[in-house]
């Protein structure tokens, strides 16, 4: 009761935290999923940062296809580019992003 609470206080809030889906695997990898994806992150980036923190690989892919909200990856690296036209530049950038060599040659073409 250092904190304040009793054991079985503490006990039946996380219970109920668990009832309603906050806490857990599924929830933290679908929160860390969609903050990557506001950031600007791809889907390559996102996997490996869930893959990285020990989840598992059905979860990983189930968390970053509903990051993608039903768009196409491509119009998410649309936006992370915003309104660079540099091919070279917009490459690295895309690259460094976590964007799949496939999704940055449908949007910029081959590189030079």
């Amino acid at each position: 009761m250092a904190l304040g609470y009793r054991r079985e206080t503490a006990a039946a809030t996380v219970a109920r935290c668990r009832e309603l889906g906050w806490v857990g695997d599924a929830h933290f990898a679908h929160e860390r999923a969609r903050a990557l994806r506001a950031r600007g992150a791809g889907s390559v980036r996102i996997e490996a940062d869930l893959t990285g923190r020990g989840l598992s690989e059905g979860l990983v892919a189930e968390a970053v296809e509903a990051s993608r909200e039903g768009e196409p990856e491509i119009e998410w690296a649309r936006r992370a580019l915003g309104r660079s036209r540099d091919v070279a530049r917009a490459w690295r950038f895309l690259a460094g992003r976590g964007f799949a060599e496939d999704v940055i040659v449908e949007l910029l073409g081959e590189p030079r």
